[in-house]
């Protein structure tokens, strides 16, 4: 009897719920998300980790001690998993409000992405630095008002201008798996990947006809120290006719990363599960330029990127630990800046409406300097796409990683992922 109640009580509310989200001309309320899934091989790699939002790392470099192949299922070949729920409300006068919530999963473990989980995890399993830490909205959870001539205003924790820019903008449409862009955050956010998602936000987006133009501001919440922890951004951009550019900058104080790439505790320890080693503070700049232009059934697309990690402006004291999503780690202040340029060109051809493949080159590039070595890493990729329906398509993926100069010693010289993958959308 009682659980009947409960199931009679929860139909009330969903029912009175999505009532009201419909209730008035131009309000909605709506529930949404993307279940995307890949069985492939990657040749060199620690076991991959049910945590972590793409399960295994096809675009770091690999310690030689990994020098076997992992075959899996991996999550979200082309986009995270992930499930929202957003909405608007028309307040009159061409004023609007709207919220967004979105939670990124593991779709082989059912887990909530969590790559400091990862991290922390158990030594030869993957675990690289990421946004998504376990949080129940990892990918976003905002509040705003837009108006249509004024632009939108969100406040919360929100993507950085530049991770906007590479959705668009990557030759090889930002696949997680396929594309260093599409796999990393720290491409759009000055090299610091746990910042493609910023807490404490203010975003501000608009266009006026073909002009598009944004700015951000994230606030720190330090105690005494309006300035320590914030973020800046600024994007200005044009779109019209099948040609488009934009241009983003992006900066960081007192930023903390994580460097790690597989399990950061040796086999045994106490530690894990607590701890996630050595953690890095820095500041951080960052400027991007893409462009690309559509004709026919083709789209060209290219870019530069250059981002600094430099020493922080309110240096941790030796020793000093912090909390790092939940989990412990030690505090190290960044003292040689580190340089990297990013070079990226390729683009897509819809052969049929139904299939799309699209190709890109990859070359990033570490600049040697005081204290760091120099080298580069270069990504080849290519991706077939074919849609059954607007909902569901199904995609095969591979690319070869090239990895050369000091920076790399004591990694594998090359790399590859071949993997192929379904994705429906609801």
């Amino acid at each position: 009897m009682k659980t009947m109640q409960k199931r009679l009580l929860a139909s009330a509310i969903l029912s009175a719920f999505f009532g009201f989200a419909h209730a008035d001309e131009g309000d909605s309320v709506t529930l949404y998300g993307i279940m995307d899934v890949a069985v492939g091989a990657v040749e060199h790699s620690a076991n991959g980790s049910a945590l972590f939002p793409a399960t295994v790392n096809p675009v770091s470099k690999v310690s030689t001690a990994f020098n076997h192949s992992v075959i899996g299922m991996f999550n979200g070949g082309i986009s995270d998993s992930r499930w929202g729920i957003r909405g608007t409300e028309n307040l009159g006068a061409g004023l609007h409000a709207f919220f967004g919530l979105e939670s990124g999963i593991n779709v082989p473990s059912g887990n909530l992405n969590n790559a400091a989980g990862s991290i922390a995890g158990s030594n030869k399993t993957v675990g690289v630095a990421s946004a998504l830490n376990g949080q129940l909205f990892n990918r976003g959870a905002f509040v705003g008002l837009k108006q249509d001539q004024y632009g939108s205003v969100a406040f919360g924790r929100t993507t950085t201008l530049g991770y906007d820019t590479i959705v668009n903008y990557d030759p090889v449409l930002a696949a997680q798996l396929f594309s260093p862009l599409g796999f990393s955050g720290s491409y759009s956010a000055g090299g610091i990947t746990e910042g493609s998602r910023t807490d404490n936000n203010i975003k501000y987006t608009n266009h006026t006809g073909p002009i598009n133009y944004g700015l951000s501001y994230s606030l720190g919440g330090v105690a005494g120290n309006f300035r320590a922890g914030s973020t800046f951004g600024a994007n200005l951009g044009y779109e019209d006719r099948g040609f488009g550019v934009q241009a983003t900058y992006y900066s960081a104080r007192d930023a903390v990363h994580s460097g790690a790439l597989v399990g950061a505790n040796p086999v045994g320890s106490a530690l894990i599960g607590t701890s996630v080693g050595t953690l890095t503070l820095n500041n951080d700049e960052d400027v991007m330029i893409a462009a690309k232009y559509a004709f026919g059934a083709a789209t060209i697309k290219a870019g530069y990127e250059h981002y600094e990690l430099k020493a922080p402006s309110d240096p941790a004291a030796a020793g000093s630990t912090t909390d790092y999503f939940g989990f412990s780690g030690t505090l190290t202040n960044t003292v040689h800046p580190t340089k990297t340029n990013v070079y990226f060109g390729g683009g897509d051809y819809k052969f049929t409406p139904a299939f799309d493949v699209a190709a890109g080159v990859y070359d990033t590039q570490t600049i040697q300097s005081t204290g760091v070595a120099g080298g580069n890493q270069l990504q080849y990729s290519v991706l077939a796409d074919y849609s059954f329906t607007r909902r569901t398509d199904v995609y095969a993926g591979f690319m070869f990683s090239k990895f050369n100069g000091a920076a790399f010693i004591g990694s594998e010289s090359n790399n590859y992922i071949v993997a192929t993958g379904i994705r429906t959308m609801f």
